[in-house]
């Protein structure tokens, strides 16, 4: 027999939009139309009428509940008119660029690790970088919990990974830690992120270039941190085959897209493993061609 309760709870399902409410639930517009109605209610409560502000408030507020919003066409209006910097006070914006202090290209070229390509229309590795990355690269393979970079990361490769990353950044070990979602490690230190790679054999890449440079280059661990970084992530944008099963590196556009932003990107990604190596926005001339 069916009640007036399930009858009610069957409307209720009916208004229910479960892609954008529950774990869907996008933080960004949800703000955004709870400040629409606050708005709303407000100006009805200045003109006087308070009985009708709270019916409305309680509606709008309903609405955003089950529905994910309250006005229409809400994530689309979201991704197009919401700041970039509103977007990342809730973890929806790209995060900037870590500031450095050296033009990556420039120093990695006068320092001889990137050369011309034979037809000179491209960089790539040096001879001597190459070999030296590769003999890192072999040693990384060998140390304990770095062994496999393309199965799921494990508690002992996490000690490993903590350990190559106390090395990179010459910070106490016991203050790091990961944190590994659908393949991306996101580093902390002492609770505060400070990095983020794409794979484990994004972060391969890095520890492998970290080492290679530390036993050449001579001003290379007085550079600062961020210039560091900024330097190992502009390497692996010519890094030809995969730090993790040595599979070819093919280079992708695609747009990443999510409720609240959508922008166009080119992405180095491993044909074997599925890896990918690095993430770089196309300027929007170029992203129109």
């Amino acid at each position: 027999m069916t009640t007036s309760h399930d009858t009610r709870l069957g409307r209720l399902d009916r208004l229910r939009r479960p892609e954008y409410t529950g774990e869907n639930r996008c933080v960004p517009c949800t703000a955004v139309n709870a400040a629409l109605a606050l708005g709303v209610a407000g100006a009805f409560a200045a003109a006087g009428r308070t009985g009708l502000a709270a019916v409305a408030l309680a509606a709008s507020f309903a609405a955003i509940w089950l529905r994910g919003y309250l006005v229409p066409g809400t994530p689309e209006l979201t991704k197009r008119y919401l700041p970039e910097r509103a977007l990342r006070l809730f973890g929806k914006g790209r995060e900037p660029a870590p500031p450095t202090e050296i033009d990556a290209e420039s120093y990695l070229l006068s320092a001889d690790v990137l050369v011309d390509t034979p037809d000179g229309t491209d960089l790539a590795f040096a001879p001597w970088f190459a070999s030296a990355w590769g003999d890192a690269l072999d040693g990384l393979r060998l140390d304990a919990g770095l062994a496999d970079a393309t199965s799921p990361v494990t508690e002992a490769d996490d000690v490993g990974d903590v350990a190559a990353l106390a090395t990179l950044t010459g910070v106490e070990e016991a203050s790091l830690s990961f944190d590994w979602r659908e393949g991306a490690a996101f580093a902390f230190a002492d609770g505060q992120r400070i990095g983020h790679w794409e794979s484990r054999a994004a972060f391969l890449a890095d520890i492998a270039a970290d080492r290679a440079l530390t036993d050449r280059l001579d001003d290379w661990t007085a550079l600062p941190l961020a210039a560091r970084s900024g330097v190992l992530g502009a390497l692996r944008l010519f890094v030809a085959e995969c730090p993790a099963c040595e599979g070819s590196v093919t280079l992708e556009e695609r747009v990443v897209e999510s409720c609240c932003a959508s922008y166009d990107v080119v992405a180095g990604r491993c044909v074997a493993c599925d890896a990918r190596l690095f993430e770089v926005e196309l300027p929007p001339s170029l992203a129109a061609e």
